[in-house]
C-alpha cells in the first residue's frame, strides 16, 4: 500500500496549478510527473508511453519502478516536476 500524503497547502496550490499537465499528450517519455489522487500525493514517476489521442499514459514509479497505466476517466491528477 502506498503512503499518501495531504494534498496541497493553499500556500502550495499555486504552484500546484502552475504545474497541472492539462494534456497528457504533452508529455514525452522519461519526463518526470507527481502522481496524485484525490488531493493526495502518491508518488513521483518518469513517463513511460502515452497514446497519442490523449487518453492513456504509462508511468513507472520511481523508486520501485512498478508501472502504472492511466485511464484519461482514473481519478488521477499528474503534475510536471
Amino acid at each position: 500500500m502506498h503512503q499518501q500524503v495531504p494534498g496541497p497547502s493553499r500556500e502550495n496550490r499555486k504552484t500546484l496549478d502552475q504545474r497541472l499537465v492539462r494534456q497528457w499528450a504533452s508529455l514525452q517519455p522519461g519526463d518526470c510527473v507527481e502522481v496524485w489522487s484525490l488531493d493526495s500525493f502518491l508518488y513521483a514517476a518518469y513517463v513511460d508511453d502515452r497514446s497519442d489521442d490523449d487518453r492513456l499514459i504509462w508511468v513507472i514509479e520511481n523508486g520501485i519502478g512498478c508501472r502504472h497505466l492511466f485511464v484519461r476517466d482514473d481519478p488521477v491528477t499528474l503534475y510536471s516536476m
